[in-house]
């Protein structure tokens, strides 16, 4: 039996199999097919009988392999090829790509050839994004008005006064959020081909959650109320110092909302209590924004509660058990900071 070794890097086996799930001609997935078995070992006559190809064909898989790569495989001359970019161009073209956003593989190859007078098809483009080390993600959203001076001495001071805290005093960070009862449909692992449905309610009632955290231990203090505001956050201000009273210094990290710099709330607080505000636009740095961050995904993505009592009941049994996820809590509570800055 004619045997036709074909010899790829692990980096060159990886790109075929990631490229022959995303394409969507047979033709060119049969032209990879031929080639990731030919590098398993397979004969020619084997892979001929198990692609359902004749000899002919393989071998003509086999010199566009050779010629021209994996790009050869997936373009066709005669319909969409017209050759490929410099290596200049493409130092250009990763940096185009760097600094726009293109949200499908056909904005790209239109952008190619536009530019460079240079067609690729689907699947070439996608083989291209692949090579030079781009991959197909959601983009992440920052606050348009964050200040990468202020959140870094921020930081700076933060670790300076967490690294001389004494036994007496404590840090605490503020927040409130407002889930709604409702599913949240999410990602999950689902059969191939079948669909997943999550059962959503009409209502939309609302919980209002105001919450203390603290990286000292993982303490939270979390009420419901009706509305969050001065007097609501006093409350939950004063209820420190009831917890703790062999605490002295109080230190809480607080958002900019209105109400935290309320005259009212600043005649009312606990002496022992200090309150400091955050950079503004930087929920990023307020280490509670990740407590909400899990509770969304434990409590509301791919949950269903049937009444809004079950959903009240649910949020507050997953208050509850914090404390026994100590594993969660000391990987996701980090006090490593992200610093975001606007584009």
């Amino acid at each position: 039996m004619s045997r036709k070794k074909i010899q790829l890097s692990p980096q060159e086996y990886n790109q075929l199999k990631i490229i022959h799930r995303k394409i969507h001609d047979k033709k060119y997935a049969d032209r990879l097919k031929a080639i990731i078995m030919l590098n398993k070992g397979y004969t020619l006559q084997e892979t001929c009988e198990i692609l359902l190809l004749d000899n002919d064909t393989i071998t003509g898989i086999i010199k566009k392999y050779e010629k021209g790569g994996i790009d050869e495989l997936i373009t066709d001359h005669y319909q969409t090829y017209s050759g490929r970019l410099t290596e200049k161009q493409m130092i250009e073209f990763k940096a185009d790509l760097n600094t726009h956003l293109f949200s499908t593989a056909k904005e790209v190859s239109d952008y190619i050839n536009k530019k460079f007078g240079i067609k690729y098809s689907h699947d070439g483009t996608v083989s291209l994004l692949h090579r030079l080390g781009f991959v197909y993600k959601k983009t992440k959203g920052v606050p348009a008005k964050a200040d990468k001076d202020k959140q870094q001495a921020y930081v700076k001071e933060y670790e300076k006064l967490k690294k001389g805290l004494k036994k007496d005093e404590k840090i605490y960070f503020l927040d409130a959020m407002h889930p709604i009862h409702n599913s949240t449909p999410d990602y999950a692992w689902i059969e191939k081909g079948k669909e997943r449905e999550i059962q959503t309610v009409s209502g939309r009632d609302r919980l209002n959650i105001n919450g203390l955290y603290s990286p000292c231990d993982h303490e939270t203090i979390i009420r419901t109320t009706d509305s969050v505001n001065a007097i609501s956050t006093l409350a939950l201000l004063q209820a420190i110092p009831i917890k703790h009273p062999e605490l002295k210094r109080i230190i809480v990290f607080h958002d900019n909302a209105r109400y935290n710099h309320s005259k009212y709330l600043k005649e009312k607080l606990p002496a022992n209590i200090e309150m400091r505000p955050l950079p503004p636009y930087s929920p990023n740095l307020n280490l509670i924004e990740r407590l909400w961050k899990l509770f969304r995904k434990d409590v509301m993505n791919n949950r269903y509660h049937e009444t809004f009592d079950d959903f009240k009941k649910a949020s507050l049994h997953f208050f509850k058990t914090l404390r026994g996820r100590k594993d969660i809590l000391n990987s996701l509570m980090t006090e490593n900071f992200h610093i975001y800055q606007s584009i």
